[in-house]
């Protein structure tokens, strides 16, 4: 049996997603992978954030950590939210430049998952035809399913 992919963002409804996931995983018998991915502007962020608190006297902000806020984040997410649900997970997390569906397609394929799940963004009809949307193209070019949930 493939895994299933589950997108994790940082925004309230992903622990429901990601419940949603698990009961999906356990009854499909199958194990859940969690794509933890923290984008550059993300990374920058958090980098600006912890030299004006100093925490980085004397030292970079650099790939490792930005890795180690990714996995933790993943962690204490499904910590909690998976509490209740036996279910095996494992975390990939990651530096992107940006969320793109061809990422996380390439992501899904390379962790042989049949199923992705993902926060869809409350967008117009109008919007997503002018701007795009990855939910969208994620859909259209994932070979599996593709479950979303709104937020």
């Amino acid at each position: 049996m493939e895994d299933a992919l589950v997108v994790l963002e940082d925004r309230d409804a992903c622990a429901d997603l990601l419940r949603e996931a698990a009961m999906y995983a356990k009854g499909a018998d199958s194990e859940l992978v969690l794509y933890s991915p923290l984008t550059t502007e993300q990374y920058e962020e958090t980098a600006e954030t912890l030299d004006e608190i100093g925490r980085v006297e004397n030292r970079e902000y650099g790939d490792d950590q930005a890795l180690g806020v990714a996995f933790t984040f993943a962690r204490k997410l499904a910590n909690d939210a998976l509490a209740d649900i036996d279910v095996e997970w494992t975390i990939v997390a990651d530096v992107v430049e940006e969320r793109t569906a061809d990422h996380i397609v390439d992501i899904a394929e390379e962790h042989d998952c049949d199923h992705v799940f993902t926060l869809g963004s409350p967008r117009s009809p109008t919007g997503k035809a002018v701007f795009g949307d990855t939910t969208q193209r994620l859909i259209l070019n994932f070979p599996g399913y593709v479950t979303t949930r709104m937020s």
